[in-house]
């Protein structure tokens, strides 16, 4: 039923796509499924970018290379490397501008990965390629000829890594870096501050930029990776849903367990990072690891928190902020026992008795303009069973966001607590509470 609901969406998004009628993920919160949920919202945003790419022209430049990031790239998708860094589309385009003559790095990581081109000549995992003019590139050694950019792609997929680093973050805990490597240089997506003991993700922080309010849509989801992190948990395991309800029936009993989890509410697996804060299918996909994930109730995952994820890259990108995102989570959500009192819920328990992989109360993204002083911390409470006078308890600082209309362009529904009771704290009232983030001076909001 939820498959053929899916189908019948997704249809009225494509008679749709051109008008302002486009049904937002965020009103399906109830209707779908995780992973159905996860189905839908590709599809609404590739359609809703190709609406807005038909209706802006787009003319190839008559010297140099003009590339569309939803256009003109190949799959498996290689690394993009210019300047030391990932290729980047110009503003809030979607545009990879190049000039003629100006070279790109392409790699495809991994054991036993090549390029692979119509005119390829030489197996190789790097080369250079050089802008000719339009879509079309040479390369010395390795390309006959000239050639196509979106006819560059790699035998498999190129292989994303999460490694630990020597630095600690908050409380001494473990920074893990994730990205790519490419001839011996490791190149980083976003990082990961992970309490090892507890098997928490405290938070993830990575650049937000104008040029990530455009992104590759279509990109195949891969299975959530728990690298060398959670060594013997079957973390993938504890999220199924017969799973968590026989976890959280040892909590607070059978009968509990079986009105707290249902068709509609139960634990998905929530993105901090998500996975379209990556411009390329390479980064979309190195998101999928279990230190950029937590807990999170699913109408929560597709309500409030998919649109501040989106409404958020949206408006930096129109605003042309540079940005630091720190998303996190804080605290531990609680629900009531056979005995009517309030138990700490966690997914596992270790050989100790030692829980770990705590469901956050709190998950939060901190947005931060270093060149302008500016920063703003969103905040949302992840239980859909607390009343209104106890999150109205638990919201920690005066909601900035509330009838300001600096932050109009923040569509979600704050007040609903079934999706996410949520607020806005000025950084400093923040820290108050949440203690995780470095040190960094913020002098007013950033709206």
């Amino acid at each position: 039923m939820a498959r053929l609901l899916v189908a019948l969406v997704v249809t009225l998004v494509a008679v749709t796509a051109l008008s302002k009628e486009i049904p937002d993920p965020s009103d399906l919160a109830f209707v779908l499924s995780e992973n159905d949920f996860e189905d839908y919202l590709d599809s609404w945003l590739e359609l809703k970018t190709e609406a807005n790419r038909l209706s802006t022209i787009f003319l190839r430049s008559q010297s140099g290379c003009t590339l569309d990031v939803n256009k003109d790239l190949g799959h498996p998708q290689p690394i993009y490397l210019n300047n030391n860094t990932y290729l980047t589309p110009t503003g809030a385009t979607g545009k990879i501008n190049l000039y003629s003559g100006e070279q790109v790095t392409i790699a495809c990581p991994g054991s036993k990965r090549s390029i692979v081109h119509p005119n390829i000549t030489a197996s190789v995992a790097t080369a250079t390629a050089v802008c000719v003019n339009n879509d079309l590139v040479a390369g010395a050694g390795w390309l006959n000829g000239i050639g196509a950019f979106s006819g560059l792609t790699c035998s498999s997929n190129p292989t994303h890594e999460a490694l630990a680093t020597n630095e600690t973050c908050y409380n001494n805990n473990l920074v893990i870096r994730v990205g790519f490597t490419v001839e011996g240089i490791f190149y980083p997506l976003y990082w990961s501050c992970f309490d090892e003991r507890r098997l928490e993700v405290l938070y993830v922080w990575y650049e937000q930029n104008p040029p990530n309010a455009v992104y590759q849509t279509g990109v195949n989801r891969p299975n959530f990776a728990a690298g060398t992190f959670y060594p013997g948990v079957p973390v993938n395991d504890l999220y199924k849903q017969e799973q968590q309800k026989r976890t959280i029936a040892d909590l607070v009993g059978n009968e509990l367990a079986n009105k707290y989890l249902t068709n509609r509410q139960y634990l998905s697996r929530g993105h901090l990072a998500a996975k379209t804060d990556f411009i390329y299918a390479s980064g979309q996909r190195a998101s999928f690891y279990f230190i950029n994930a937590a807990p999170q109730w699913q109408p929560f995952n597709a309500g409030n928190w998919n649109s501040l994820e989106q409404k958020l890259r949206e408006r930096i990108g129109k605003a042309g902020y540079n940005t630091v995102v720190y998303t996190g989570t804080f605290g531990v959500t609680q629900l009531r026992d056979e005995n009517d009192r309030l138990v700490d819920i966690y997914l596992y328990t270790d050989a100790n008795n030692n829980p770990q992989i705590p469901v956050p109360l709190y998950y939060y993204k901190v947005v931060y303009d270093a060149s302008r002083g500016l920063g703003t911390a969103f905040v949302s409470i992840n239980n859909p069973y607390y009343t209104e006078s106890e999150v109205r308890a638990l919201t920690f600082c005066t909601d900035r966001c509330r009838n300001n209309s600096a932050f109009s362009w923040l569509n979600w529904k704050p007040d609903n607590i079934d999706i996410g009771y949520s607020f806005c704290c000025t950084v400093d009232d923040f820290r108050r509470t949440v203690p995780h983030l470095p040190p960094f001076t913020v002098i007013d909001l950033l709206s």
